[in-house]
């Protein structure tokens, strides 16, 4: 009781690493193998999957709304909990669409349409409640506090996501991908409410002082005045835009390598543990040394995963499939919320959701015209036999290249060159 009187908001940080917990369940459901899952049961092509599985970056263009659209910061906790509930809920339903009854485009522009509305939802809301999330936790906790919460959620997203791959070759075996798309559809439409249920629990701690409402000139005049927060922009964007490869990822290893989704599922409980390892050593590198410091080994050491990948085949990929998981595992580790925090490091706390906006709305955009790019490159490949001026080669394997060349350039020659941030000062 008297640690509770002492921190009145540690119970609601205990909330906050449970929420999270159970929205990566929602997300293990509507991203990587199990998207491409419903993908191809609608038989979308490579290159389209590509396009789609990008939308999510296309619509953080919205939070440019919410930025200039939200007048009040304080109170947010009801219509951010409501608001994520309606994303959650489109997320459910998309299990249901190819199931309708209609035409294979009218299927996947309902598909689409559904999917950008979820993630135009979702973008809206994120800022102001990233805002108020984190002001739950002192800013020089926030290394380690992230990485509990990943450790949290990863170990429990490993029994979740192997069960779900089970399914999802059970039924495919019995060719009744519509049952196991019910079943998904109710678990996500399940968890949605838990999840409202512990959001609406969460305290939102009252600023000491509710700061007014920036005009447009005040708020380009917060971001881009400051030579840090203008890096953080450019790193942001050239960092989504190096990571492009990743958004044809999940039908490569389906369609091209031939994996079942038990075997993606069990590479990926190696690593969820190994990214639950890794976290508390990048979260406390970045509590001691600085964001950008930590955000550098992540980057390397991603690279060197792509570079594994790059080489690999559909014979040796069985192997070199598990080196690059673990590679972007331990990149996850600390680049998820290294993101974030890099530009808490230079902005003020009634600053936050302005530049969280902007940042994430630029990085978006662009990085859906690079995917845009990456897809005709990708349909320009397979057109030719799946060679590239007369290299026989897979049109992932030159994107993996690709990413792998901009993760070393921005590692080595953009973030070193970030200012020590105010609070290791």
């Amino acid at each position: 009781m008297k640690k509770n009187t002492l921190d009145p908001n540690r119970r609601s940080r205990r909330l906050l690493i449970v929420e999270a917990t159970v929205e990566y369940f929602i997300s293990l459901c509507v991203t990587s193998t199990f998207l491409t899952a419903i993908l191809n049961e609608m038989d979308v092509s490579a290159s389209l999957q590509g396009i789609i599985s990008a939308i999510t970056s296309l619509a953080c263009s919205v939070q440019l709304f919410a930025v200039f659209g939200v007048k009040r910061t304080y109170p947010c906790k009801r219509w951010v909990s409501i608001l994520n509930l309606v994303n959650q809920l489109l997320f459910a339903v998309l299990y249901c669409v190819p199931m309708i009854d209609v035409s294979k485009e009218i299927k996947i522009a309902v598909f689409i349409g559904m999917l950008l509305a979820a993630y135009v939802c979702q973008h809206y809301l994120t800022p102001s409640r990233t805002s108020w999330q984190m002001s739950l936790v002192e800013d020089n906790c926030r290394g380690i506090f992230s990485a509990k919460k990943e450790i949290v959620s990863l170990i429990s997203g490993m029994i979740f996501s192997q069960v779900a791959g089970i399914l999802l070759d059970y039924y495919k075996a019995k060719d009744d991908m519509q049952a196991c798309f019910i079943i998904f559809c109710i678990t996500v439409t399940v968890l949605s409410l838990l999840h409202l249920a512990i959001m609406l629990m969460t305290k939102e701690p009252k600023p000491e002082t509710v700061a007014p409402s920036k005009t447009f000139g005040e708020i380009l005049h917060v971001v881009f005045d400051n030579s840090d927060l203008r890096r953080v922009i450019v790193f942001d964007t050239l960092f989504g835009i190096a990571n492009v490869s990743l958004y044809f990822y999940s039908v490569y290893l389906t369609q091209t390598m031939g994996f079942s989704y038990t075997y993606i599922t069990a590479v990926a409980i190696a690593h969820a543990i190994f990214r639950s390892v890794v976290s508390p050593f990048l979260g406390r590198m970045a509590d001691k040394r600085s964001w950008a410091t930590m955000l550098r080994l992540c980057m390397i050491v991603l690279a060197v995963g792509y570079v594994f990948f790059t080489v690999a085949t559909p014979k040796t990929a069985i192997f070199l499939y598990p080196v690059f998981s673990l590679c972007y595992a331990f990149s996850l580790g600390g680049s998820n919320a290294g993101r974030t925090n890099l530009c808490l490091d230079y902005v003020n706390h009634e600053d936050r959701r302005y530049i969280l906006g902007i940042k994430d709305a630029i990085c978006g955009v662009l990085s859906f015209v690079a995917t845009l790019g990456a897809s005709a490159l990708v349909s320009h490949v397979e057109g030719n036999g799946n060679t590239f001026f007369g290299i026989a080669v897979y049109p992932q394997q030159i994107l993996f290249a690709i990413s792998a060349l901009m993760m070393l350039a921005l590692a080595f020659f953009f973030l070193p060159k970030f200012k020590k941030p105010t609070r290791l000062m």
